[in-house]
């Protein structure tokens, strides 16, 4: 408990922002500091959005081997 902190005089929780991942299968908990909330928030998004980049781009990709496939099948005949 916090000397002189009305929250913690009203029995309030602080809040606090903690990144949850695994790690060799178990659960694992980073506390993160509130100086550092919105660097990390924006890599989580950065990362997301690489994930959607990469999702389309193998998508991209297995359709175009598809398409070289089957040209290259008709080809043959």
């Amino acid at each position: 408990m916090r000397d002189r902190c009305a929250a913690c005089a009203r029995g309030d929780q602080h809040t606090s922002y903690v990144l949850y991942g695994r790690s060799r299968g178990r659960r694992v908990a980073v506390y993160v500091p509130d100086e550092l909330e919105p660097e990390i928030r924006r890599a989580i998004e950065n990362g997301r959005a690489l994930q959607g980049l990469l999702y389309e781009a193998g998508r991209r990709y297995t359709n175009a081997v598809k398409h070289q496939r089957a040209h290259a099948q008709e080809g043959k005949r």
